[in-house]
């Protein structure tokens, strides 16, 4: 069984890219065969690649984004994951408008932080350096739960 996750932002080239090159390069090599992560964003950037900042922000936690390039969220990405984290409220009524339902498997990345009192993880986009490296720490303090959901799904022992 493979297990799909969906990371969601807005341009798809800041959070989302940073989110999925981190759970990729945090996800233990036990569930890696098992597990395919994807982005996309609400919004038209398709094509463009991830923005400099986020590249070095992800960088930093050793994962590398420098080949991403920007996809547009569609139904199909939709139906097609077992899991969608967003990154804001506004993302997951975007993906309901797309499936004229209520979405059941998507929620915001930031519930999986237990260090956070609002679960809407900020666009850095044309801010400084620092704004990305924030986001960057608050995505990788949301893998580690993550990751545990994910194990759960998969039904893989630790790694």
């Amino acid at each position: 069984m493979t297990y799909r996750v969906l990371m969601v932002c807005t341009g798809n080239i800041c959070r989302s890219p940073m989110a999925e090159g981190l759970l990729r390069q945090m996800l233990p090599e036990s569930l890696t065969p098992s597990v395919e992560i994807r982005s996309a964003g609400t919004h038209g950037l398709h094509g463009n690649r991830a923005e400099p900042f986020a590249i070095r922000a992800a960088a930093a936690y050793g994962a590398d984004i420098s080949g991403h390039r920007a996809r547009i969220l569609d139904a199909a990405l939709v139906r097609g994951a077992d899991l969608v984290l967003t990154m804001e409220q506004y993302h997951i009524d975007r993906i309901n408008e797309l499936l004229f339902l209520r979405c059941k498997y998507a929620v915001m990345l930031g519930t999986f932080s237990a260090d956070r009192d609002n679960p809407e993880i900020e666009d850095p986009y044309g801010q400084p350096s620092g704004a990305y490296e924030a986001c960057a720490d608050e995505l990788a303090a949301c893998m580690p739960a993550l990751i545990d959901h994910i194990r759960r799904q998969v039904g893989t022992g630790s790694s």
